[in-house]
């Protein structure tokens, strides 16, 4: 009897994801647009716009499409890899007894409470060329040493910029991995640890035998919804280079919000939108196939 007033909520949570996916793959297939040069009352069922597949025909030739997709998965692959090592870390050094670690968690996960718009203005003034900490030490430190002063053009080089985009992401979302890995050392039992250690195990055998399997059911989720995350990335990357130099650090989803948006073609925007929902479900897929061979072997 109480399944039945859950009805009402499951239905309206249905209606609005699956109600709103269906229109945007019907929109993909049109020609609409803000302010476009049909006429209203003509076309598909008078609604001013026309049936067409020339949105997804378009998606074969469209290089900037590419460099978007391309760009996309170097954020999500570089950025799982960097947080999860890092944020393992973290969480192994936090897990130890030591005085402050109280104080010390808190310090790491202040970056993860930061809004993401604030990080990329962090981000922007630390890494500008010519104005900023990194700038000045880059151009002071080296002469002590006998050394020509550097400039790096850590938002201006194209291959760079991609880089800053990955370290600005991490330092911000890397304490969110190390909180749910250090939550899942904690649930680990300390006799495992006591009992190896009596075996004579060293602390390199333990991470390995112990704590590596023992962590890979938290780890896949953690991998999981930051990978998830970073395919939507477009907050910072608007704020630091705005997508350059040129279209260099442009993602999937700075491309869908530009071409809906900025330039008003709604029907290619939804099919974008769509290949970036293919290649999400392409990624959770084959990362939970993977996960699943590995997982039976560290049992």
């Amino acid at each position: 009897m109480k399944r039945v007033f859950l009805f009402p909520a499951v239905i309206l949570l249905l209606a609005l994801i699956i109600f709103p996916l269906f229109w945007s793959l019907g929109i993909s297939f049109t020609n609409i647009e803000r302010g476009g040069v049909i006429t209203p009352g003509t076309g598909f069922l008078g609604l001013g716009f026309e049936l067409t597949t020339r949105n997804y025909e378009r998606l074969l030739t469209d290089q900037r499409l590419h460099i978007a997709m391309r760009n996309t998965l170097f954020f999500v692959f570089l950025g799982v890899v960097i947080q999860y090592s890092v944020g393992l870390l973290l969480a192994l050094v936090l897990d130890q007894q030591f005085r402050g670690r109280n104080i010390a968690r808190v310090i790491f996960l202040l970056p993860m409470m930061s809004t993401p718009v604030a990080v990329g203005y962090l981000g922007r003034m630390l890494f500008d060329s010519s104005r900023s900490p990194a700038a000045d030490f880059l151009q002071t430190v080296p002469p002590w040493f006998g050394a020509e002063s550097i400039m790096v053009p850590w938002l201006i080089d194209p291959a760079l910029a991609r880089w800053t985009i990955v370290l600005i992401e991490s330092w911000q979302w890397t304490p969110l991995m190390m909180l749910l890995l250090l939550a899942g050392l904690q649930a680990i039992p300390r006799e495992l640890y006591e009992a190896a250690r009596v075996d004579g195990a060293s602390s390199l055998h333990i991470f390995r035998s112990i704590i590596f399997p023992l962590l890979l059911p938290i780890s896949v989720t953690a991998i999981m919804i930051r990978g998830l995350e970073i395919f939507k990335i477009i907050d910072i990357i608007m704020i630091t280079t705005g997508g350059g130099p040129g279209s260099a650090t442009e993602s999937l989803t700075m491309y869908v919000f530009r071409t809906a948006l900025t330039f008003g073609n709604y029907g290619y925007a939804s099919a974008i939108a769509f290949v970036l929902l293919i290649l999400v479900v392409l990624f959770t897929t084959t990362f939970l196939f993977l996960a699943r061979l590995i997982t039976p072997r560290a049992g």
